[in-house]
């Protein structure tokens, strides 16, 4: 008894000062963003005005740094710009430019020109006269500039420049009460235009710039906040030919295919933008672990010459073993992998943690160290993981054969090199052992890990799982309770049938070399 109540009283102690540094670190994140730190945070996109942020913010477009109102001077204190139009103003004048001054408009009659819309972006003195003011004006459609000393006049039409290729043309834009409901596609072959979806609410916390660098360089209807819109709304109205670029983790990548395939006649191709905590599918395909430098041209530079990626699409069907149970099988669909055990628990209790109303100001390297602290606490507790192997049955391929398994913790099946943010399971130990792994060849890895120590091992590349097989198909049944999760999104799974099998593929973009 005095042993249970030690290693009781070690969780709590444990527990209590995980706890303790989260909500201080978070704390510390509240601070500096009501002091002004974050400038992207609480901003909404509104269609009909100006969309204003601090001129702090990492921007796009050029702006002027004068007032377009009374001409002052504007210090980060006080100066705002338009993330859509770039016109700006100050704290005391930018309800008079919402008024006066039309931003970008989204769409547009067909029958009738589209011209430029030019926007006073900077003054300049004249070298041979210095009484002499010219204004710099930047059209916020096609990025071009002119010099003049008079207001430009919107005469002439607008042909969107080095992005007509991407860019939708509100002349293209048909909407009905407020809707989109159709795009009428371009007669230009070389026509694909790109689709942004961002995700506030993943683990980098950056998905809000994203959503402002864009919506300068592009139609702002290309660009989707899916914590506002969901993406099955969207994909309703988009051209059949486009590319698409996802800003978030996996759960949201997952969630972009999972709706895209349920709109077969879109032939849409998907990069990513890593904003995620572990971003496994996004270092797979060569975007990277993260995104440090926003940068929307250079951005847009390497998804408009990245070449195409087919990837794997898994269904697992999970039906419960309860006689008297009420929902029947659910279905999910698995891009990177799949696991049962207690990498899953540990996700589980992540996920927890952050769905807490202070996840907002976290960021992605918090992510890592609660990730690490709670799989430090699962070597303590391992969740009801342990001896998982007297608890599973294993079947692979279409036969069933039945999978002998060693002292196990967790079960994971894979489709990608990448599994805990970066680790490639499959390739570690000897390649003589097993086959190569490849993301398109219709077939998934089976791999076990023995304890929380053992991932940590496996995060360090000083050891090995336990490499089972490629198969085409997986049977697990699970008897009790136990953490799983399907790339990364993870729950409590009870007694129940699990089947892995093919369910068509996705095509992705990978980055050219």
């Amino acid at each position: 008894m005095n042993t249970i109540a030690s290693i009781n009283h070690i969780n709590f102690n444990y527990y209590f000062l995980i706890g303790g540094l989260f909500l201080s670190y978070l704390v510390y994140r509240i601070f500096h963003s009501i002091s002004g730190d974050n400038p992207f945070i609480q901003t909404k996109y509104r269609v009909r005005r100006h969309t204003w942020r601090s001129i702090e913010c990492n921007k796009s477009i050029p702006y002027n740094i004068y007032c377009t109102v009374c001409g002052k001077l504007m210090l980060p204190l006080v100066g705002l710009f338009c993330e859509c139009c770039a016109v700006s103003a100050c704290k005391n004048c930018h309800r008079v430019l919402d008024k006066k001054v039309r931003c970008k408009q989204i769409t547009w009659p067909s029958d009738k020109p589209f011209f430029h819309l030019w926007v006073n972006g900077k003054s300049t003195t004249d070298h041979h006269d210095e009484t002499e003011n010219i204004k710099k004006y930047f059209c916020s459609w096609c990025q071009r500039t002119k010099l003049s000393q008079e207001s430009l006049c919107e005469t002439e039409e607008c042909d969107f420049f080095k992005y007509r290729d991407i860019i939708i043309p509100p002349t293209s834009v048909y909407i009905e009460k407020g809707r989109i409901i159709s795009i009428k596609p371009l007669s230009d072959n070389n026509w694909e235009p790109l689709i942004i979806f961002a995700n506030r609410k993943s683990g980098s916390n950056r998905s809000d710039e994203v959503l402002s660098i864009f919506r300068g360089l592009l139609n702002p209807l290309q660009i989707i906040d899916v914590s506002v819109v969901g993406p099955e709304h969207v994909v309703r109205w988009l051209p059949e030919r486009c590319k698409v670029l996802v800003a978030g983790g996996d759960g949201t990548v997952a969630w972009i295919l999972n709706t895209l395939h349920s709109f077969p006649h879109i032939k849409a191709s998907v990069g990513i933008l890593p904003m995620g905590t572990g971003n496994d599918l996004s270092r797979a395909l060569g975007w990277g672990a993260g995104c440090s430098n926003l940068n929307a041209h250079s951005i847009i530079h390497s998804v408009k010459y990245a070449r195409p990626q087919i990837l794997d699409r898994w269904k697992i069907t999970i039906t419960p073993r309860r006689r008297l149970a009420r929902r029947g099988p659910r279905v999910l669909y698995a891009y990177n992998y799949a696991s049962v055990g207690v990498d899953a628990q540990v996700a589980l209790d992540f996920h927890r943690a952050r769905s807490q109303f202070l996840y907002r100001y976290a960021s992605r390297y918090l992510n890592y160290l609660a990730y690490a602290l709670l799989g430090v606490g699962r070597a303590l507790d391992d969740g009801g993981c342990g001896g998982l192997e007297k608890r599973l049955r294993v079947g692979l391929g279409v036969s069933g054969e039945t999978l002998p398994l060693p002292p196990l913790q967790a079960l994971v099946v894979l489709n990608i090199p990448s599994w805990g943010a970066g680790v490639d399971l499959w390739s570690l130990g000897s390649e003589e052992d097993v086959g190569e792994q490849h993301i398109d060849d219709g077939k998934i890895e089976v791999v076990g890990v023995s304890s929380s120590f053992h991932i940590a091992r496996l995060q360090c590349g000083l050891a090995e799982p336990y490499r089972f097989a490629q198969t085409t198909h997986v049977r697990i049944d699970l008897e009790g309770s136990c953490a799983m999760q399907v790339d990364g999104e993870p729950w409590m799974q009870g007694s129940a049938t699990i089947l892995v099998e093919p369910a068509g593929k996705s095509t992705m973009l990978r980055p050219a070399l």
